[in-house]
């Protein structure tokens, strides 16, 4: 700040002076505040990499616990033009034959040959399918088999009718299409227009060998044949029940394909299972390895991690390695602690594997690996609730982060406090110096009168 010039009477560069006594009563004041400030953000960026690290267990034992991942399953067609298939982890391990009798087709009819330039005149068409009906409505103007078409694809309450207009030697034809597949999705047109008018040939019932349009695709479900004795219907060509847990998609008819059966095979999906194992353990690893960065501290070179001596760091660990040697009370009797599994702490306090274990767990006993950790109060729920007290909207860290923010905004206003006080400090500074040097300039003035009134020597 500078509000005044150099003193006119003392020669002294009074804002010079004034600069260096507010700055000397404002550093050690304004050193405290940036020292607390900057522990906070070391503090703040280390809670956040605690948080980080005890989140990626928490999304992995997620994931474990919605998804099933450690219940998956493998399914193969040896088959793939005649059917491909999923599994979930409900599906049963098993081996199955699959012979395609029918695919699932959509009903699609069309009308008669007509002029596309006949004025079709007023009327109304009801169209439907799979039980929605809408009704289309035509004005005297609306003369066009084009705008028929129009009017068809563009109103608001169609649910599944596809209308389009083929043309030949004959001349032109109102097709319409289901979107649905299935013997259940038959389409309907009813008409309401006056004798004659072109509107009635566009008329269509199933139960009416007479009706005006004609049928070029029937409605048909799905059939296949399972093991040679069970045949299994659907009105599309996804079979979602046929065999608990797997999905079989239909791709052509037996008769057309070159081999006319398909073997589906289901088996456990141990490789994924023992990957994600291996994910949680290198996940602990990485959240141990940061604990004892952030806490650690060297007696000899007095180097201390920034939150040395935290309670909350200490209490993670520690619940986690209890929550690891603890057995699961409603765990499956064959499988009740990690140990069980193969996995065990060292005496760094990390997690290892051990292989030949968790093979044999996984090719004798892999449904249990999948409840162990799955279940509704297995492993990986009891990982998850404990993570989520430390790293929930309302968990320990959170809080302490709020606490945190909370001092950072106190010690803003502290800051802004103290350009305030300094700012009066200066001025009151800056004044007494003023005032000095009015009063040397005075005292000057006054010699100079003096002098000048003594006889000269």
């Amino acid at each position: 700040m500078n509000i005044g010039a150099m003193g006119t009477a003392s020669g002294l560069d009074i804002n010079a002076m004034v600069d260096k006594i507010v700055a000397a009563e404002r550093a050690p004041k304004e050193e405290r505040i940036n020292q607390r400030k900057e522990q906070a953000n070391v503090e703040l960026s280390a809670y956040g990499r605690l948080k980080g690290a005890l989140d990626g267990m928490k999304t992995l034992m997620a994931d474990i616990r919605q998804n099933h991942t450690l219940a998956e399953r493998t399914a193969s067609s040896d088959n793939q033009d005649l059917v491909s298939v999923r599994a979930s982890h409900e599906a049963q391990p098993g081996r199955y034959s699959v012979e395609v009798k029918q695919l699932a087709t959509s009903h699609k009819i069309a009308s008669q040959p007509v002029d596309d330039k006949t004025a079709m005149g007023a009327g109304k068409l009801t169209l439907s399918v799979g039980g929605q009906s809408f009704d289309v409505s035509f004005d005297q103007d609306q003369t066009k088999l084009l705008d028929v078409v129009r009017e068809i694809n563009r109103h608001p309450d169609n649910k599944g009718v596809l209308a389009t207009v083929i043309k030949d030697a004959s001349g032109a034809r109102l097709v319409l299409n289901s979107d649905k597949t299935g013997a259940g999705n038959p389409l309907k047109v009813t008409v309401e227009a006056q004798a004659g008018s072109p509107l009635q040939s566009f008329a269509f019932d199933t139960g009416n060998p007479g009706s005006p349009m004609q049928e070029m695709q029937a409605a048909s479900d799905a059939k296949v044949l399972i093991d040679g004795l069970a045949e299994v219907t659907s009105d599309t060509n996804t079979l979602t029940d046929a065999i608990p847990g797997l999905d079989i998609d239909l791709k052509q008819l037996s008769a057309n394909a070159e081999k006319p059966q398909a073997v589906i095979e289901i088996g456990y999906d141990k490789d994924k299972a023992g990957a994600q194992i291996e994910r949680f353990v290198n996940a602990y690893n990485q959240f141990y390895d940061t604990a004892l960065e952030l806490g650690k501290f060297d007696p000899n070179t007095q180097n201390k991690g920034p939150l040395v001596g935290d309670s909350m760091l200490r209490s993670s660990v520690q619940q986690l390695r209890n929550a690891f040697s603890t057995p699961l009370e409603e765990g499956p009797s064959s499988l009740q602690t990690l140990s069980e599994l193969g996995v065990t702490t060292t005496l760094s306090g990390h997690l290892e594997v051990d292989y030949d274990k968790l093979d044999r767990q996984l090719n004798q006993n892999f449904a249990a690996v999948g409840e162990f950790f799955g279940s509704r109060k297995g492993f990986a729920r009891r990982i998850e609730d404990m993570l989520h007290a430390y790293t929930g909207v309302t968990g320990s860290i959170s809080n302490r982060e709020k606490s945190i923010n909370e001092q950072v905004l106190t010690l803003n206003d502290d800051q802004r406090d103290l350009e305030r006080r300094m700012e009066g400090v200066y001025q009151r500074t800056h004044d007494q110096f003023s005032a000095m040097d009015h009063a040397m300039g005075q005292m000057q003035s006054q010699l100079g009168s003096m002098m000048s009134m003594m006889p000269q020597m």
